[in-house]
């Protein structure tokens, strides 16, 4: 399958690398959360979510500030994952809200709302 797409210079497709919440059980045998795990990596196009769909969001009680848009449904992050974008040496977090959505139901695209975290690592 070929794509072209008519993007400007740093517009095309990012790596996304998606972290996973660890679960471990304590001696006593009580569940505990641990740190994130990396599992894998997708490419996808960030974009602004746009006001309408801010406010809409918000008033759900989980407040979002960008889109992102995955080609294929490889390595597909659910919601609470983290998603990290490393360009030039700078690390941005990205927080999923809610499960990812399938324009067409045909598995080409998945459809992330996100909220950038600048308080993660």
């Amino acid at each position: 399958m070929s794509f072209r797409g008519h993007l400007r210079p740093g517009q095309g497709f990012r790596p996304f690398a998606v972290w996973r919440r660890t679960e471990t059980v304590t001696v006593t045998g009580r569940p505990q959360t641990g740190g994130y795990e990396k599992r894998g990596v997708f490419y996808g196009i960030l974009s602004q979510a746009a006001p309408r769909e801010q406010a809409q969001w918000k008033q759900l009680g989980t407040p979002i500030s960008h889109t992102i848009v995955q080609r294929g449904t490889e390595n597909r992050a659910d919601g609470n994952d983290r998603l990290s974008l490393t360009e030039d040496g700078e690390t941005r977090f990205f927080q999923v809200q809610g499960k990812p959505h399938d324009p067409g139901e045909l598995g080409h695209f998945l459809v992330y709302h996100v909220l950038e975290r600048r308080d993660m690592e």
